[in-house]
């Protein structure tokens, strides 16, 4: 069984905590946090101790630590883990700038540990049904993408979120899901163009991106701090065959309507339902099992990293007031 140590009592390292209690070949053994209030509050959900130092985090007892601290800290626990011989989990973003995510990919390699970043998204059935039926032709070639992700301003422990200069805003913190996912589906990105609000945090902040990439189609990107409601997503996919197009807020979140000679032709449905499996569950297993059989976890380092990558140049952009940003 592992021993699982979570770094970082937020939200999300509560969600782990609970997965991992959850998952029968993993046990969360400790919680690690700052505040210590809040280590010993999660640590009694899950059945786990409270580490009194960081450095517990490291001791010969642990197997996995998993890291959903604020952002600038990901790095740090990730070399230090991966130097103990841990394997890592961390959140995403991996990391706030590229040197870092350069000096976590080193430090992992050399250990020979299991590495992954938690893009969540790609175990959303949505996301993932839609790449399928776009690698399978479905809608023939891509030209455009639209996608958009709508949420309120997060706070987090002492307003981090809203301190653009550790999240990074809308941008690293919450669009790099649908930049993950964008790579994913239709590879390398050529340039990126963008323009937003982020000259207004901690307020509010609001991105929209347009990114070129090197197979010819485009993707407008749209992400959002600025709204008062539910969070909320969608995308549309539109093809030489077809339109792919996904609205959370719908019943039948994910619909296939295909291009035909005759008029009227009816868009088959690929429903989706509140009812599936948990995707942080099913990413946590997944983890889970590529510490066990040395399976490489379907998100690789380089990968997690590249979308860092797209969502600076991003807000190189933006900063620039929508200067266009190439990409190596």
């Amino acid at each position: 069984m592992l021993s699982v140590a979570i770094c970082g009592a937020g939200g999300l390292g509560t969600r782990h905590a609970q997965n991992f209690r959850d998952i029968p070949e993993a046990q969360v053994t400790l919680v690690y946090d700052v505040v210590e209030e809040a280590a010993a509050a999660l640590a009694g959900k899950v059945g786990a101790r409270v580490a009194s130092r960081e450095s517990d985090l490291f001791g010969d007892e642990v197997d996995v630590v998993v890291v959903t601290t604020p952002t600038p800290q990901h790095a740090y626990f990730t070399i230090k883990a991966a130097q103990a011989g841990k394997h890592v989990l961390c959140e995403k973003p991996m990391c706030r700038t590229l040197e870092q995510g350069e000096e976590m990919l080193e430090a992992v390699r050399a250990a020979g540990v299991t590495f992954m970043v938690g893009h969540v998204v790609r175990w959303f059935r949505q996301y993932a049904r839609a790449r399928d039926l776009i690698q399978a032709g479905e809608i023939g070639e891509v030209g455009v993408a639209r996608t958009s992700r709508i949420n309120t301003m997060p706070s987090g422990r002492g307003g981090w979120f809203r301190d653009y200069a550790l999240s990074g805003g809308v941008t690293l913190d919450m669009t790099i899901h649908d930049f993950d996912w964008l790579l994913w589906t239709f590879g390398p990105a050529e340039r990126v163009y963008s323009v937003g609000a982020q000259r207004l945090m901690p307020e509010l902040d609001y991105a929209l991106t347009t990114i070129r990439f090197e197979s010819g189609a485009i993707a407008h990107v749209e992400g959002s701090w600025a709204d008062t409601g539910a969070f909320r997503t969608c995308f549309d996919i539109a093809g030489t065959g077809g339109l792919l197009r996904h609205d959370s807020t719908r019943m039948s979140t994910l619909t296939l309507q295909r291009r035909a000679a005759e008029e009227g032709r009816v868009g088959v449905q690929v429903p989706s339902s509140p009812a599936f499996r948990s995707p942080y569950m099913m990413e946590d297993e997944h983890f889970v099992q590529c510490v066990l059989t040395g399976e490489e976890p379907a998100i690789s380092g380089d990968e997690a990293l590249d979308a860092v990558e797209l969502a600076l140049a991003a807000m190189q952009s933006n900063e620039a007031a929508g200067e266009v940003v190439e990409l190596s």
